[in-house]
């Protein structure tokens, strides 16, 4: 368990609770399944988050933002999400992004997208879709920080607390 991780997550919202007993992440041999399913190069601040709370925050996280804890959407509808948002990117005639292979992690207003591109030389910085304006800009955020800011922003607002076995699956089917 990375507990850095956590604390710093954390951090920004210490009164909230939360259970280190309930977080759950993938082990070596699943984040090689995740890499090959979806196309994706898992490694730095992607890899410390899905080995360490990818499957179950303990409470830090709810399903929105974030596309992982979602425990009623299948495997297969993560994949064709993926593929999906992905494919859309030549259409605004960004191809570069596909080539490095994007992970969207995170819709806002059903049309802000925030992804990685996993195979670049800054896989931790976070890029912003704007669906509505069809454009697409790297942020100030790496991973880390993005997740740092749901805690701070999604969880501490929303109205009823995330349960602490609240998990997504994106692998098991």
């Amino acid at each position: 368990m990375n507990n850095e991780l956590i604390e710093y997550l954390h951090s920004v919202y210490p009164e909230l609770p939360i259970d280190v007993s309930y977080m759950r992440g993938y082990s070596n041999e699943e984040i090689d399944k995740i890499e090959r399913l979806y196309d994706i190069e898992v490694k730095d601040q992607l890899y410390d988050f899905l080995t360490c709370i990818g499957r179950c925050s303990g409470g830090l996280f709810g399903d929105d933002p974030l596309v992982f804890y979602r425990n009623q959407q299948t495997v297969r509808a993560n994949i064709l999400y993926q593929d999906a948002l992905r494919y859309e990117l030549p259409s605004i005639q960004q191809y570069n992004f596909v080539k490095q292979k994007s992970f969207f992690i995170s819709v806002e207003s059903y049309t802000q997208y925030y992804f990685l591109l996993t195979a670049t030389d800054n896989p931790n910085r976070i890029y912003h879709y704007d669906e509505n304006e069809e454009t697409i800009e790297a942020t100030n955020w790496d991973l880390k920080n993005y997740l740092r800011h749901v805690v701070n922003v999604y969880t501490r607002n929303y109205n009823t607390r995330a349960p602490f076995d609240r998990y997504g699956e994106l692998i098991t089917i």
